[in-house]
């Protein structure tokens, strides 16, 4: 009985219901619409920055996230790379060794990011050695794959920094580093093997890949590494491997740093974070303005049937059933608006998740966030759990901002109720 009375109310007046139903609904849509190109852009730039940085799990010398030098390294590789692949889900293990140097060729030079790589691993595990990326001449080799061993290694570098000094494919460059302790800068002959370009100018010009056994050379550091990267099968594994990480290295860990990607790519993470919140800040602002319309809304509708609410109370109606009727009238109108803004919402995503959004024609050019290039097209990604959040939330947005006028009518007076004109 009191459904069918709710019911009924709702369309007592069916311009302002209808208008009011659609305001909901569509913030509802365009939250679903919002959240789901959020996530898949943050979930392809967070991807993008793992392929080209650490790695979703990064293992170094405890020290080296805040003072990256060779005073803090991976000394014992060997056992850190058992312990990484007894885990599951583990699709690579990269080794890496990195320091900074000059690289000059003739008269030209360049300071530098150098980093030694193991050239099989890293052309699976990172973006860099993807044919997308290569302008010209092919990715490193190892010594066992150069038909000459007493040539130089191979050296791949930036775009801008091959212009910078002046070199090609098969050009031969130097590259100076100081090695770990106070010894004299130390220096080696590279060939030029291949010139990439990401898009991203603090690579491309200053940025360069070595075999890493050359580079561990140079260096005096014998077999040790500064990186070791960890590249899952599913980005969600993250937490649960590092801490397994943690556990099985257990006291060899402590003079080790074992972290997720969102801390070896603080700057990354905290962006994407702030992209979020500045996303829900927007939403909740909107959110405010419907709530008031709705408050308004159902004010408007007590105050009209104050007369009809006191002649009820005169009858033996409560005034908790009055409450308990106003507040299944909001109730319904929050569902019929939450179907019309899932009905919208979800065209409006699988149209997204199947064509995609271009970046480039929405930013007139390449969009960089926190130094990762965003490229191609952006989809949208919706999970069950998402989508019901969100109703859930509109939807009680709709019975909280109608719970202060539904109070109102519960505390009438049925002789003054019954008077008012």
């Amino acid at each position: 009985m009191i459904l069918r009375l709710a019911w009924r109310a709702i369309w007592r007046r069916k311009r302002r219901s209808i208008i009011t139903s659609i305001a909901i609904g569509f913030g509802l849509a365009m939250m679903i619409f919002f959240v789901g190109i959020s996530d898949d852009s943050h979930a392809r730039m967070a991807e993008m920055g793992i392929r080209m940085g650490s790695g979703h799990v990064v293992v170094q010398g405890k020290g080296y996230l805040d003072d990256p030098t060779l005073d803090h390294l991976v000394r014992d590789p060997a056992t850190v790379t058992k312990a990484i692949k007894s885990i599951p889900g583990v699709q690579y293990v990269a080794p890496r060794v990195q320091t900074t140097g000059l690289i000059s060729a003739g008269e030209l030079s360049s300071n530098i990011m150098v980093k030694g790589v193991a050239p099989g691993v890293e052309a699976l595990a990172s973006d860099l050695p993807a044919k997308r990326k290569l302008i010209k001449g092919k990715y490193l080799r190892s010594r066992a794959q150069m038909k000459y061993a007493n040539l130089p290694a191979d050296i791949y570098v930036g775009v801008d920094l091959a212009k910078t000094l002046n070199v090609e494919v098969g050009d031969r460059v130097v590259v100076t580093v100081s090695p770990k302790g106070k010894g004299r800068p130390a220096s080696a002959a590279f060939i030029v093997s291949g010139i990439f370009g990401c898009g991203v100018n603090a690579i491309d010009a200053f940025y360069a890949e070595v075999p890493i056994d050359e580079l561990q050379t140079l260096l005096g550091i014998g077999a040790a590494l500064t990186q070791v990267a960890i590249l899952l099968e599913d980005t969600e594994d993250t937490a649960a491997v590092t801490a397994q990480l943690k556990t099985k290295l257990g006291d060899a860990g402590q003079e080790l740093e074992i972290l997720p990607w969102q801390e070896a790519l603080r700057e990354l993470y905290e962006a994407l974070v702030l992209d979020d919140n500045s996303m829900y800040m927007m939403m909740a602002i909107i959110f405010i303005i419907i709530a008031l319309g709705i408050f308004n809304s159902v004010m408007m509708s007590v105050v009209e049937r104050t007369r009809e609410f006191g002649v009820m109370m005169a009858l033996g109606t409560g005034g908790h059933k009055l409450l308990r009727l106003i507040l299944l009238e909001s109730l319904l109108l929050g569902l019929v608006a939450a179907f019309f803004g899932l009905v919208v919402g979800l065209l409006l995503h699988y149209w997204v998740a199947s064509v995609g959004i271009d970046i480039g024609s929405m930013t007139g050019g390449d969009y960089q966030f926190a130094g990762v290039l965003m490229e191609g097209r952006i989809y949208s990604r919706l999970s069950v759990a998402i989508v019901s959040k969100w109703t859930a939330v509109v939807v009680g947005i709709v019975i909280l901002s109608a719970f202060y006028p539904a109070w109102r009518a519960s505390r009438l007076r049925p002789v003054e109720a019954m008077r008012h004109v």
